[in-house]
């Protein structure tokens, strides 16, 4: 099969020549993507199965459509997170996404839906604001995700282009942190799928950024790539510490689209 190398990452992480199938070619092809996104970094990152957790199906239903998510430990909270990386090992486009977390953000838990091309491994790497890395992997089984038809009717899916969601989700604790998603309407075609009329391949046009501000204090950025499934959501929590406000998001796409969408909450009402 053809590999890809990242499209809105380009030059983090580029794709490797072949799947791998061993244990140790999987180790192998993971310590090559690790050294390109990390550099001398790499070495340092420490195993942390204790204060990361994946949640992912470990076989997916459906390999386009594969929900992910990433729970982070009181542990890191503590050391104040900077970074979540993820990465799909054997994708065309390993690294999926990159959320830079700001002052209203809180990063104990995201989640998102991802395309997965083969059995692979997905790598969760923490960054702490000392620079400390820490990482976690989790098997899922699935095939063919990134290759697949589109869900929808193409046509019917552009003319719902770029309209967003915001929406609080219910929560049972008395954290001061709100539950939140992000749901964006966008075919997210990645260039490797064909359309099943024309069997020409469907050109790559796929969301890049997504900019979630709490009263214009970052909450968090994602940089995203390929590997998002069409009709991306994302779920985070963030801090409404100023009281009630705007929730704010700004999505970017690669053929620089700008789409954005406000929610106000009264935190009081929410909690």
């Amino acid at each position: 099969m053809m590999r890809f190398v990242p499209l809105a990452l380009a030059g983090l992480l580029a794709a490797a020549p072949a799947f791998a199938d061993t244990e140790q070619e999987r180790a192998e092809r993971w310590n090559g993507l690790r050294d390109q996104l990390l550099g001398a970094r790499a070495a340092k990152v420490q195993q942390a199965p204790d204060q990361i957790t994946i949640e992912a199906p470990v076989r997916a239903e459906d390999a386009a459509l594969v929900p992910l998510g990433v729970s982070i430990g009181d542990k890191l909270i503590g050391k104040s997170v900077a970074k979540l990386y993820l990465i799909i090992d054997d994708n065309p486009a390993p690294l999926a996404g990159i959320w830079t977390f700001g002052p209203a953000g809180d990063p104990h838990h995201v989640a998102t839906r991802v395309r997965v091309e083969d059995y692979t491994y997905i790598h969760a790497i923490v960054e702490t604001a000392d620079g400390s890395l820490y990482e976690n992997a989790k098997f899922v089984k699935a095939t063919g995700g990134c290759s697949a038809p589109a869900g929808a009717d193409q046509e019917a899916a552009m003319k719902r282009l770029g309209k967003i969601k915001l929406a609080l989700q219910p929560h049972g604790d008395a954290s001061q942190s709100l539950p939140a998603q992000v749901m964006i309407s966008h075919p997210n075609n990645n260039g490797m799928q064909m359309d099943q009329v024309t069997r020409n391949y469907t050109p790559a046009d796929f969301i890049q950024s997504v900019d979630v501000t709490y009263n214009h204090q970052s909450v968090f950025k994602l940089q995203s790539d390929i590997s998002m499934s069409e009709n991306p959501t994302v779920e985070f929590e963030f801090k409404p510490v100023s009281g009630a406000g705007d929730l704010a998001v700004s999505v970017h796409d690669s053929n620089k689209r700008e789409f954005e969408q406000t929610l106000k909450v009264d935190p009081k009402a929410a909690m």
